[in-house]
């Protein structure tokens, strides 16, 4: 029997939304024969999480662009897929009469096959990966490039978007490592500010991988960790980081460990882990799983021996007892006691106040962890005295991904200008938040377009635009180049990485609006917005946009 495919790969003309197809029924003519779009987050970041964002600090690391752009365009569209696209919506019976009513543009993409080498004649710009931005600033602007062809700058709107999950998870990580850099504040106010992010970078390892929805998230999502974070069990991540520049030793980390079936697979416990310390070579990190049957009990009478015996032995062996099941915080308190009873502590006088730092038996905790228990766990340990990172670290999956949603950052994909030249448009909506900008836009980073908070422009107007160029799918036409993408697609995980650690920097932390109507936008186009509302919302007040 010959071997059948079971898991087909979705043609790229249906990687969308069915009301983003079908609508295209129902646009104007000057939208077909040109539109621009864009792209931009409207969430104020305390109003999502008061214990992880701080207010006033409105910074959002914006990230996940090219890997979306190759996953899309790394290939030409094909006939193939578009005869497929046409069965599919023949069958669907997505209106009442089927596909037939359904308006998908089959001769437009025939036209992108046969003239375009397969690739459709829009441009993406976006700000750099990497880059910090602000609430309502655009960060992604798509426009279609050739007369008759707007449709398509709507087409992949659904992917595009999903550029939500990557920016969220390294604002969140960047927000989170600024928290822990704090702590270690408390501890050591005299550490310089490199082994402040030394330490605050060791505290937190992505234990992420089986909480990714697919495989794909897995990696997107595990790569972007370690833009902050150097510790990872999320191999795929760091594999696709390391592919991507990420290859000096020790860039990113993890330590060897024991799952419970190590510990099930002996008739005594306590001979799994004296298997496992005689088995590794000195000076390493020994993770040793300890609830299986009683944490307290498997801590007390085998790993603490263990601890004590590398104190004898002086081979730099390190033990650390991990919990999986219980009261996280009563048990890595528990067990930081347990060690300074035995004798298994250093302490150092800082600013007057004795901390105590751990030696051969430490905890990492990563048992439902989440932003706030971590937090909360930390206090404790700062409270009795013992310097945080001195004693463990945090492993955390689900934490990191589970609250992720498009709804947190306030994802929009709005049309912003139609037409061959360019008419502006906008959106009121009954919410303030959804309101939308004219355009098409430039992004300013300058000194002085910073401290107005006037970043947003109209591309007519004086500056430098801070966005570049993802993908052109004009650079394809001629089939012997075949190279669609911008210098937005070339910039490695390195680069990527240190434009993050600069712009946090100096970037301030925020853009005060209350002049701008809530936007950081030119005089000339909130001019342009308010002509606008007077045009189309007569009945509302100007001073509530």
């Amino acid at each position: 029997m010959a071997y059948r495919k079971r898991v087909h790969e979705t043609p790229r003309l249906l990687v969308a939304d069915a009301y983003t197809i079908g609508s295209n029924l129902f646009q104007s003519d000057e939208a077909k024969d040109k539109s621009t779009y864009y792209i931009t987050f409207r969430r104020e970041l305390y109003k999502i999480n008061p214990t992880l964002y701080k207010q006033g600090d409105n910074r959002i690391v914006f990230v996940g662009l090219q890997r979306i752009i190759d996953r899309l365009f790394s290939k030409p569209i094909t006939h193939q897929e578009i005869d497929e696209t046409k069965e599919f919506l023949k069958n669907a019976k997505v209106t009442s009469k089927g596909f037939k009513n359904y308006n998908f543009p089959e001769q437009l993409w025939r036209e992108v096959v046969d003239k375009y080498n397969g690739y459709p004649p829009i441009q993406i710009m976006a700000m750099p990966e990497g880059s910090i931005v602000y609430p309502n600033e655009p960060v992604i602007q798509i426009r279609s490039l050739v007369e008759g062809f707007g449709e398509l700058a709507a087409w992949f709107e659904s992917k595009l978007l999903q550029v939500y999950g990557a920016t969220e998870r390294a604002t969140q990580d960047r927000h989170w490592f600024l928290r822990l850099m704090d702590m270690v504040r408390m501890v050591d106010p005299t550490l310089d500010d490199k082994m402040v992010m030394f330490y605050a970078s060791i505290m937190l390892t992505d234990f992420g991988d089986r909480a990714g929805l697919c495989a794909m998230e897995s990696e997107d999502l595990g790569t972007t960790a370690l833009y902050t974070f150097g510790g990872t069990d999320t191999f795929c991540g760091a594999y696709q980081a390391w592919k991507n520049g990420a290859t000096e030793p020790g860039f990113f980390s993890s330590v060897l460990a024991l799952a419970h079936r190590n510990v099930q697979a002996f008739e005594f416990e306590g001979d799994c882990y004296t298997h496992f310390y005689e088995s590794v070579e000195d000076g390493e990190f020994l993770s040793m799983v300890a609830d299986c049957y009683d944490f307290f009990y498997a801590v007390e009478h085998y790993l603490l021996p263990l601890a004590l015996r590398s104190v004898r032995e002086n081979n730099g062996k390190v033990i650390v007892g991990r919990p999986d099941s219980g009261d996280p915080k009563a048990q890595v308190l528990w067990l930081c006691r347990l060690a300074v009873k035995h004798g298994l502590y250093t302490t150092q006088v800082i600013n007057g106040k004795e901390w105590k730092f751990a030696t051969t038996l430490r905890f990492i905790e990563g048992d439902g962890m989440d932003y706030e228990t971590m937090w909360d766990i930390m206090m404790a340990l700062i409270e009795e005295g013992f310097a945080p990172y001195g004693w463990g670290l945090f492993g955390m999956g689900g934490g990191q991904r589970n609250d992720l949603k498009r709804d947190n950052l306030s994802a929009k994909y709005a049309l912003c200008a139609r037409g061959l030249t360019d008419i502006p448009v906008v959106k009121f909506s009954e919410t303030y938040g959804k309101t939308t900008l004219p355009g098409p836009f430039k992004v300013l980073r300058s000194k002085e377009a910073l401290e107005a908070c006037k970043t947003i422009v109209f591309e007519k107007e004086a500056g430098i635009n801070a966005m570049i160029e993802f993908f052109n799918g004009l650079k394809a036409i001629d089939k012997q180049i075949n190279d669609p993408f911008g210098v937005g697609m070339e910039d490695d995980f390195p680069v990527i990485k240190n434009r993050m650690d600069d712009q946090f920097t100096f970037m301030p932390k925020t853009l005060h609006t209350e002049t701008n109507h809530g936007y950081p936008a030119s005089d000339e186009m909130i001019e342009t917005r308010r002509q606008l509302l007077k045009k189309y919302a007569p009945s509302k007040h100007e001073a509530d946009y």
